[in-house]
């Protein structure tokens, strides 16, 4: 089985080939959660997209950020690509 840091990089490397601008807003780990019936890791990034804080002049340039996420689910023996999604609202 992987370890979770195994886990992590596999997933930032197929973040980078399936969604490569997503990737290139340098995503933070979530969450991540061993499931043991599938046998897969579920590793959900986020990142924020738009004005930066250094760029920002006003409250409303702050408003403006924009949360991003994807799931990537990698199997936990061998680290193959299950999925790349986008969360399920609420």
């Amino acid at each position: 089985m992987l370890a979770p840091s195994e886990a992590i990089d596999k997933a930032r490397v197929y973040l980078g080939e399936v969604v490569p601008e997503f990737a290139a807003l340098e995503p933070k780990v979530e969450e991540m959660v061993l499931v043991p019936k599938s046998s897969e890791w579920k590793i959900t990034f986020y990142a924020l997209k738009g004005v930066q804080k250094a760029d920002a002049t006003s409250l409303a340039d702050l408003l403006r950020w924009q949360r991003v996420e994807k799931v990537v689910s990698v199997g936990a023996d061998d680290g193959a690509l299950i999925a790349v999604r986008n969360p399920p609202p609420f």
